[in-house]
């Protein structure tokens, strides 16, 4: 069983239209604006991707070479320094340059040598008193 459905209005008959409004573009005018940023879009892919394979790179390439420039000259300051700690480790190896960095820094004698030491007077002074004005 079905519901009783409501009777339909009779339908006027439909007035004309008015006369549409001629199209802005033309077609070959719409056509040449979507190639052209069609163009615009690829060509902003393509310079972007240009970023990503050469720009990124090369300054990557910039920072690793001052980095190892760096490293290069760190490098030169340790050779150099390892040279003078060798040269002195060998001059220690020597009994006469222990002896006379003994006698020197800490005052040290041999056996059945006296050390002296000269101690200045007392009465003496190094200052000079300021001028009266």
């Amino acid at each position: 069983m079905t519901a009783p459905t409501a009777p339909t209005a009779p339908t006027a008959p439909t007035a004309p239209t008015e006369p549409t409004e001629p199209p802005r573009f033309t077609a070959d005018q719409v056509r040449r604006r979507r190639t052209f940023a069609l163009r615009a879009s690829v060509g902003l892919v393509v310079a972007v991707g240009l970023l990503f394979v050469v720009v990124f790179p090369v300054s990557a390439w910039l920072q690793q070479r001052a980095s190892l420039d760096r490293s290069e000259r760190r490098l030169e300051i340790v050779k150099r320094e390892r040279v003078r700690l060798e040269d002195a480790a060998q001059r220690l190896s020597s009994n006469a340059e222990v002896e006379r960095i003994a006698r020197s820094r800490y005052a040290m004698v041999r056996p059945g040598e006296q050390a002296w030491a000269a101690v200045p007077d007392a009465s003496t002074t190094t200052t000079t008193l300021p001028t009266a004005p």
